[in-house]
C-alpha cells in the first residue's frame, strides 16, 4: 500500500512540474497565458536621459581650460558661461581693437564727412553766391566807365574764369564729399564684419549651458586639456523620470497614462504618476534557473513621468517601488 501512494505521488510531482514548466514557456513565447490581478509591483530607479546634455568646448575656441566656473552641484541657467577656453584673451584683445577701428570709421563719418566737410561745401557755396553778385555789380560799372573795349572785354574775360573756377571747385568737393561717404560706407561694412567675426572667435572660447539645470558630473578641471567626454554634465531636473523594470509577461496591461504610485527608498511619500511612453523595447534578457535553462524571462523597461503638480525628488539613481494600478 505504502508503495501504491509513493508512486502515486512521485506521478503528481512529475504532472504537476511539467504543466508548470508548460505554462512558464507560453509566457515567454507570448502566448495566452492568464494575466495576473491586483496592482503590479516593480523596482526601479531615477534617471533624467531627455534632459541630460554632456557640455563639449568648440576646438576653434582652444583645447585648454583656462578657467571653469562651475562646480558639482551647481544650478545653471540656460547660456550661461561655465568655462572659458585658453584662446578667449587674444580673442577678447581682437574684439577691443576691431571695436576701437569702428568707432574711428563712424566718428569720421559724423565729425569729419557729415560735419567739417559739409561745412566747407557751405563756406564755397556761400563765396559763389557772392561773386556773382559782385560780378552782376562789376558788368553794371564797367557798362557805365569810359574804358577801352579792350580792357573792358579782358574785365568780362577775367570775371568769367573766376567764376567757372569757383563752380568747378565747388563741384569738386561735393563729389570728393560722395565719394568719401561712399567709401567710409564700404569701410563701416567691412568693419562691422570685422567685429562680428571677432566677437564669433571670442565666443568660440566661451562655453555656455545649453539649458537650465544642475552640474552632475565635471570631467575636465583648470588647466587641463578638455576632456574628450566633455566638460561637464548638466541635467534639467524637470524632465527626472523613474525606469522600472517589468517582466514581459505585463506588456499588454501597460499602457500610456496608466496610472502610478512611487515611493523612494528611505522615504514614505507616495508620488503620483503615470506611464510616460509605450514600453516596446525588451532592455534585458536573462534565463530562469528554475526551468533548467528551458524558458527565458524577458524584461522591459517602463518610463514614468509625475503628474502635474507632482515633483520627484530631484537626485539621479534613486532606487524607487512603483505601483501599477
Amino acid at each position: 500500500m505504502k508503495r501504491v501512494m509513493t508512486g502515486t505521488v512521485a506521478v503528481a510531482a512529475v504532472a504537476v512540474t511539467a504543466a508548470w514548466i508548460a505554462h512558464s514557456q507560453q509566457a515567454a513565447n507570448g502566448s495566452t497565458a492568464l494575466q495576473p490581478s491586483g496592482p503590479l509591483i516593480a523596482r526601479g530607479y531615477t534617471e533624467a536621459p531627455a534632459g541630460t546634455v554632456m557640455i563639449a568646448n568648440d576646438p576653434n575656441g582652444g583645447s585648454v581650460l583656462k578657467e571653469l566656473r562651475i562646480k558639482e552641484g551647481q544650478t545653471v541657467k540656460r547660456d550661461e558661461i561655465v568655462a572659458v577656453m585658453g584662446n578667449y584673451p587674444a580673442a577678447e584683445v581682437g574684439v577691443k581693437i576691431a571695436e576701437n577701428n569702428l568707432l574711428k570709421a563712424e566718428r569720421t563719418r559724423d565729425t569729419i564727412l557729415k560735419g567739417t566737410r559739409v561745412v566747407d561745401i557751405q563756406l564755397e557755396e556761400d563765396a559763389l553766391k557772392s561773386a556773382l553778385e559782385n560780378d552782376r555789380l562789376s558788368t553794371m560799372l564797367r557798362n557805365r566807365s569810359g574804358k577801352p573795349p579792350e580792357e573792358k572785354e579782358l574785365e568780362v574775360w577775367l570775371a568769367e574764369q573766376n567764376l567757372k573756377n569757383q563752380r568747378a571747385s565747388l563741384e569738386l568737393s561735393k563729389r570728393r564729399l560722395a565719394i568719401d561717404l561712399e567709401q567710409n560706407a564700404v569701410d563701416i561694412i567691412r568693419l562691422k564684419a570685422a567685429l562680428d567675426q571677432a566677437i564669433r572667435l571670442r565666443e568660440e572660447a566661451l562655453v555656455r549651458s545649453p539649458i537650465d539645470g544642475i552640474v552632475t558630473q565635471i570631467n575636465s578641471r583648470q588647466g587641463e586639456m578638455a576632456s574628450g567626454a566633455g566638460i561637464a554634465k548638466v541635467v534639467d531636473m524637470k524632465q527626472l523620470r523613474v525606469f522600472a523594470t517589468v517582466d514581459e509577461l505585463h506588456l499588454p496591461r501597460l499602457k500610456v497614462g496608466t496610472p502610478v504610485e512611487v515611493t523612494f527608498r528611505g522615504s514614505p511619500t507616495v508620488y503620483k504618476g503615470k506611464i510616460a511612453i509605450d514600453p516596446m523595447t525588451v532592455k534585458r534578457e536573462k534565463r530562469s534557473e528554475a526551468d533548467l535553462g528551458v524558458a527565458s524571462v524577458r524584461q522591459i523597461e517602463v518610463e514614468i513621468q509625475a503628474d502635474d503638480g507632482v515633483v520627484f525628488p530631484e537626485i539621479l539613481g534613486r532606487e524607487a517601488r512603483v505601483t501599477f494600478l
